[in-house]
C-alpha cells in the first residue's frame, strides 16, 4: 500500500519558514529545480522525504512543495471541502482553455501551469483536499478537477 505523508505538518513547516528559503523555492521554474536547494531538503526531510522509496513518492513531494511555493497565502486548514476545481471556478478569472492546457500537459509542465493558476487567482482551498489531489495527481484527479471546475463555473446565457 502506498504511504502518504500527513499534510498538516507540511503546511505548518512551510508557514514557519523564513522568507529567504521560501523565496528560493518560489524562484524555481520547474518542480525538479527544488532538488538543487538545501531549503527544500530542510523542509521535507523531517516530514518523510527520506522515506520516499519510489520516484512516484518523490514527485509527490515535489508537486506539494512546488504548489505551496506559488506564493499564495490562501491555503487554509478548514473543514470546508472546497475542491481545487471549484475554487478556481468561483473566482471567475480562469478561462476553460487554461484549465484544458493544464489537464492535457505532461510532467513537469502540468505543475508549472497549475502553479501559475494558483499564484494568480488566490483561491481559498482546503489544504488537506488539495494535498491529497496533488499527491495522487493521476488522470482521475485531473478529470475531477475539470468536472468540479465546469460544474462550479458561473452559468452563462446561451
Amino acid at each position: 500500500m502506498e504511504s502518504k505523508p500527513d499534510w498538516q505538518p507540511l503546511l505548518a513547516a512551510w508557514l514557519a519558514l523564513d522568507n529567504g528559503p521560501r523565496a528560493q523555492m518560489r524562484r524555481v521554474a520547474e518542480p525538479e529545480d527544488l532538488l538543487a536547494l538545501p531549503a527544500f531538503y530542510r523542509l521535507v526531510g523531517p516530514l518523510g522525504w527520506t522515506d520516499a522509496k519510489t520516484e512516484w513518492e518523490r514527485r509527490g513531494w515535489l508537486r506539494l512543495v512546488f504548489c505551496l511555493s506559488a506564493g499564495n497565502p490562501a491555503f487554509h486548514v478548514t473543514s470546508d471541502p472546497v475542491s481545487l476545481g471549484k475554487a478556481l471556478a468561483v473566482t471567475g478569472k480562469i478561462n476553460e482553455r487554461r484549465l484544458f492546457q493544464l489537464i492535457r500537459a505532461d510532467w513537469p509542465q502540468d505543475m508549472v501551469q497549475l502553479r501559475r493558476l494558483l499564484a494568480h487567482v488566490t483561491p481559498t482551498l482546503n489544504w488537506s483536499s488539495l494535498a491529497e489531489q496533488l499527491w495522487r495527481w493521476q488522470p482521475q484527479q485531473r478529470q475531477r478537477l475539470l468536472e468540479d471546475f465546469v460544474i462550479s463555473s458561473p452559468k452563462k446565457n446561451a
